[in-house]
């Protein structure tokens, strides 16, 4: 993970994203919706790695990070980043209502990320939200 997230080694995404696929249509959802990076990171790192997983699979960019955040979650401990605030915001605001969303991410640490980013696709009405991560 570390060779493909931090070392820039975009190739490997051909290789996760063989076996991802599958479990991700197995898991029958109305919308997938991948964890964004920030554009810091886009511009440092020059791709999101959780888009990279689902290649090939039709998925809706609803969340944004928010402007203010410029920290990697990875530079922080367990502690902080149970504590940290809502860092994403949506892109524009939709109706998910009755909607099952999927929502997608390369490394589960703590659920924070994915909590913060179900919070607000429930405030968009969604039915449920269910994540697949790549690694734990």
């Amino acid at each position: 993970m570390k060779q493909y997230k931090f070392d820039g080694d975009y190739d490997l995404r051909v290789i996760f994203n063989r076996v991802f696929s599958q479990k991700i249509n197995i898991l029958n959802a109305d919308i997938v919706v991948p964890i964004p990076v920030s554009e810091h990171t886009m511009l440092t790192r020059g791709f999101n790695q959780t888009t990279g997983l689902i290649e090939g699979i039709p998925y809706e960019q609803l969340l944004k990070v928010a402007a203010n955040e410029k920290s990697h979650q990875s530079q922080f401990n367990r502690q902080i980043r149970m504590t940290r605030k809502q860092p994403f915001t949506m892109i524009e605001q939709v109706s998910l209502k009755g909607k099952e969303v999927l929502l997608v991410d390369d490394v589960y640490t703590t659920g924070n990320t994915l909590y913060h980013a179900a919070d607000l696709l429930y405030e968009c009405g969604a039915k449920n939200v269910k994540s697949i991560s790549l690694s734990r």
